[in-house]
């Protein structure tokens, strides 16, 4: 039994693993600068919501908020994000991206949408359009099983 169901678990391992080196890779988006997944997407959503929280992110991208304030520190640091404190509370500062940040983050959604475009093509070569739908209803479905556990 164990075999069985290992040998079907493996493909889940060996994507998870393949994904997470994948995202954890830095790329430039067209850009000079190189981020990761992560960290493109994380700015992204600052870019599009100005005045997000790192509590508001953290809770978004289901990270800590240790490990959110680190990327966002990268991102400081890079000159692509500005904090300012809160006039009410000082443990807590919005974030905003600067003018350079802001034409990083527009590359990255460029470069983003051709890239899904080209990888919702090769899975067309592989897989009927029926069957990308159950593929990312599957992936839905995982990710909310791994929530609860």
């Amino acid at each position: 039994l164990f075999e069985t169901f290992n040998d079907k678990m493996l493909v889940v391992y060996l994507f998870v693993l393949k994904y997470n080196d994948f995202i954890n890779c830095r790329k430039t988006y067209g850009t000079e600068e190189a981020l990761t997944m992560l960290e493109a997407h994380l700015f992204t959503n600052i870019c599009d919501c100005p005045g997000s929280t790192v509590t508001s992110l953290a809770t978004a991208w289901l990270r800590s908020a240790s490990a959110t304030s680190q990327t966002i520190r990268k991102l400081i640091q890079k000159g692509l994000v500005t904090r300012v404190n809160s006039k009410e509370d000082a443990k807590v500062f919005f974030l905003h991206p600067t003018n350079r940040g802001q034409l990083v983050s527009d590359m990255h959604k460029r470069y983003d949408v051709l890239d899904i475009i080209k990888t919702m093509k090769s899975l067309r070569h592989v897989l009927t359009e029926e069957e990308i739908d159950t593929m990312f209803k599957g992936l839905r479905a995982f990710g909310e099983l791994l929530k609860r556990q």
